[in-house]
Parts: structure tokens; sequence; C-alpha cells
């Protein structure tokens, strides 16, 4: 299920948008990631760099919204990345 998508271009060199990407978390500005799974990474054939990763998150909400939204202590993501050098 997909519940959200983004596109961005950055007008960085190659070299800092890939270690930015694959660098990107965990870090000061988002503490809530508090976990980072790697499940594949690599260059395509077309060249472009690709990565998937699952994310466990720690939002620190008060006890009594958990218990009003179902949520549970950890909320996990799937990130699904593309860097198109060309573009």
């Amino acid at each position: 299920m997909k519940i959200w998508e983004s596109q961005h271009t950055f007008s960085h060199p190659w070299e800092t948008v890939t270690q930015a990407l694959w660098q990107k978390y965990p870090n000061p500005l988002n503490p809530h990631v508090v976990g980072v799974d790697i499940v594949d990474r690599r260059v395509t054939e077309e060249g472009n760099l690709f990565s998937e990763r699952l994310m466990t998150t720690e939002w620190g909400l008060a006890n009594w919204v958990k218990k009003l939204i179902g949520f549970e202590e950890h909320a996990y993501a799937h990130e699904i990345s593309t860097v198109d050098p060309k573009e």
C-alpha cells in the first residue's frame, strides 16, 4: 500500500547526493528514526542509485493518544528511493 510519494531534483554533484541518501538516517535532526534496515542497495543497469530500507520510528506520543489511535510503541516505514544522476 502506498500512502505517500514525493519527488525532488537536487542541484548538487552526484557524489554529494548519493552520500546524503546513504547517510540520511539516523541523524540528530530526525531523532524519531531509531533504526534502519537496508533491504536492497545497488546501482541499476541504467546507472541509477536504488535503495530500499525499512525504518523503525518512535514518536513519543502520550499514552492516551496511543490508546486512542491504537498506536504501539514503534511505527515502521518502508522507503524506496531512486537517484538518477542524469536527471
